[in-house]
């Protein structure tokens, strides 16, 4: 979209591909017009400025999506392969303080004794305050990472989370091996290690090495894709981790998860840099002082925050502040929940969410993308067809929420264990959701600002776990306070929160399409005030 400011006669075009300083190149511009940045934000174009854009190394898009996926699922399932054992192990540390034993001293205390009340709700606020921490620790070195990822490349940061993350994993072992000296909350300190920059910001990596490599017609399939492998990982994992407690106990699965952490760790080194910067460019940009360059450090962060100026993205933001408790509700805090409500043993719950991870396997491989597919097609009647693919995300995320609301409400209320099964399958339906939401934002702002968007959602929807768990441990106790089916009351919780989602995304709008004439017409007269500068 062509804008002039009242200062000068430049013309400022913004497409998803268009640098933060100077103009694009033609062939950009021609590449995917569809989307705006901001209003108020003028560039001005000159042919030095046009030759010295940093662009992308040209890459696979397969192959990084593939490469990704693989680290991906080893980095989730390493983090699903913890969640049960270490679930169990400090469980029994809480039941030896319940009953006055020194843990280690004479073995597990049996599990069916650790189910009481106090425990559990003991349990329910260690794992809460440590994913709070997490969360908050995570949200405040987010965007700064994601400025650095803008200017240094993506692939260096998203290493240095990963092995934050590694370092956390090892903290927590530490805390529970030695806890016959160590007290449990001394957990909370594997947090530190967050600063590294912690899942928000790897997820802001990810999302803005795709959005660098594939074109923007499947982006959106890309991160489903991603965010499906992510969900996979955690949620048939703990099948394995289950089987392999049953047969060792709870200490080789956590061992076995920290080694997973280290190979998604190791992997790294084969992605490619996607974002590249000419010596020029670099040159010009580096300012020469301690001041100057804190004085670009602070533009830098008013023009990712400016985002948040367009309407679309202020909303989609504030969706993005509801959305975790629709995703701890199934890990973690789901083992515990199902272990309490219906007697099971926690090296059972895996099975359960296993079965969960299969149905998002089947959801997101084959009925989304056929359904995807299908809404698009002239074939269709009218009523069921959209326009393109920006308004296909839109309508199947406003369903997806639509599904997830019915799922969760089912397992608040479920009196059995088959229908709280059927319940998670309802609530599979939406997976896509956090894919989609990603897609609209991503059309809203250009290729040089995509780490920081991504980095403000991810941060958003980290800073939500910082009431997110503890609500549902303040629910869980609640509900166990009140007996009978009030147990229920945290999923319930998690289904209006669903219910404000899907008002939320009412409002959210796409981007208006160019047409071809309109994309013409702009890039001459870029190409004349250019030319006309010399």
């Amino acid at each position: 979209m062509s804008e002039r400011t009242d200062s000068d006669d430049d013309i400022t075009v913004a497409t998803e591909n268009t640098p933060l300083v100077g103009a694009p190149s033609v062939s950009e511009i021609s590449e995917n017009p569809t989307s705006t940045w901001k209003r108020d934000h003028s560039r001005s174009p000159t042919l030095a400025s046009i030759a010295s854009i940093g662009l992308s190394r040209p890459h696979k898009s397969g192959a990084v999506v593939g490469l990704f996926l693989l680290i991906v699922f080893a980095a989730s399932a390493a983090d699903a392969f913890k969640q049960i054992p270490m679930t169990r192990i400090f469980e029994d540390i809480l039941c030896h303080e319940y009953y006055g034993k020194t843990p280690g001293s004479d073995g597990p205390i049996d599990e069916r004794l650790c189910k009481a009340d106090a425990i559990q709700s003991k349990l329910a606020y260690l794992f809460a305050v440590l994913e709070a921490l997490n969360a908050g620790i995570s949200c405040l070195v987010a965007l700064l990472w994601a400025i650095v990822a803008d200017r240094i490349g993506r692939k260096p940061v998203y290493a240095a989370s990963s092995v934050g993350m590694v370092l956390s994993m090892l903290l927590s072992i530490i805390v529970a091996w030695f806890s016959d000296v160590l007290p449990p909350k001394l957990l909370w300190v594997s947090s530190l290690a967050h600063l590294c920059g912690g899942s928000p910001v790897m997820n802001a990596c990810i999302y803005s090495i795709l959005s660098d490599v594939v074109p923007e017609s499947n982006r959106s399939i890309s991160f489903m894709r991603v965010h499906m492998t992510s969900l996979v990982g955690n949620l048939i994992s703990p099948a394995l981790s289950s089987a392999m407690m049953f047969l060792t106990g709870p200490w080789p699965a956590m061992l076995l998860a920290l080694l997973l952490w280290i190979i998604a760790t190791a992997m790294i080194a084969l992605v490619p840099e996607t974002f590249h910067r000419t010596s020029d460019d670099d040159a010009e940009s580096d300012p020469p002082t301690f001041r100057a360059r804190a004085l670009r450090g602070l533009n830098e962060l008013k023009d990712s925050l400016s985002i948040i100026r367009i309407r679309s993205v202020a909303i989609v933001l504030c969706i993005c502040l509801l959305t975790y408790p629709i995703l701890v509700c199934t890990l973690q805090f789901m083992a515990q929940f199902i272990s309490k409500r219906y007697s099971i043993p926690l090296q059972k719950t895996g099975y359960v969410q296993s079965i969960y991870g299969i149905a998002h396997m089947v959801v997101v491989l084959l009925i989304i993308p056929a359904v995807s597919f299908l809404i698009v097609q002239p074939t269709i009647p009218k009523w069921l067809r959209v326009a393109d693919e920006k308004h296909r995300d839109l309508v199947l995320v406003r369903w997806s929420y639509a599904v997830s609301m019915a799922g969760t409400f089912i397992l608040g209320i479920s009196p059995s264990l088959p229908v709280f099964i059927a319940g998670l399958i309802v609530m599979s339906f939406g997976s896509g959701s956090a894919s989609f939401i990603k897609s609209i934002a991503a059309s809203h702002v250009d290729a040089e600002h995509r780490s920081r968007l991504f980095a403000i959602m991810s941060l958003v929807e980290i800073a939500s776990n910082i009431y997110a768990m503890p609500a549902l441990a303040g629910l869980f106790t609640l509900g166990m306070r009140l007996g009978g089916e009030w147990i229920g009351l945290p999923y319930v919780g998690v289904s209006l929160t669903c219910l404000a989602m899907l008002v939320l995304s009412l409002f959210v709008q796409v981007p208006a399409t160019k047409s071809v004439d309109e994309e013409s017409s702009e890039r001459d007269n870029l190409i004349d005030r250019s030319e006309g500068q010399y």
